[in-house]
């Protein structure tokens, strides 16, 4: 009984004399990298009246997102290099393209890539418009003109 008492009272001085003072508490979280963009089209952008010349004229909207530490950037192409072409035939009509009120060249397969490098985080609209000169339709071949033009965004 006395080696059992002895023992525990050595047990309680040694746990006593060697408690911290101090603590620490290590407090963390994650922010998941969040990069995106979305377009959105105006009516006019499927209905253009190719007869008429237009400048400037908005087309879309895109939402342009990002949290990167390192920035983004945004790579505009156009599937038929900057002309709308009719779909059933090789007749086109040139255009231009602005964004965010600068001018896109869509000349080459590989585009125009503007780059952002904020390392905020950034949610911007940014406008779309084109510009063409129109051709009377008896001097166009009949049919639907068209292009495509691919928005992507990624980190830097």
């Amino acid at each position: 009984m006395k080696k059992l008492f002895l023992a525990t009272t050595l047990l309680a001085l040694t746990t006593t004399s060697f408690a911290a003072t101090t603590g620490t508490l290590l407090l963390q979280g994650i922010v998941a990298q969040k990069i995106s963009l979305s377009v959105t089209s105006q009516a006019i952008a499927s209905t253009l009246d190719l007869s008429t010349s237009q400048t400037d004229l908005a087309v879309a909207s895109v939402n342009e997102q990002s949290n990167s530490k390192c920035g983004y950037k945004v790579t505009i192409s156009s599937a038929n290099l900057s002309k709308l072409k009719r779909a059933d035939g090789a007749d086109v009509l040139s255009y231009t393209m602005k964004y965010n009120g600068s001018a896109v060249a869509l000349t080459s397969a590989a585009g125009t890539t503007i780059t952002n490098s904020s390392a905020s985080s950034v949610n911007f609209n940014k406008g779309v418009s084109i510009s063409y000169t129109g051709v009377a339709a008896e001097s166009m071949v009949e049919g639907t003109y068209a292009d495509t033009v691919t928005f992507t965004i990624a980190a830097n």
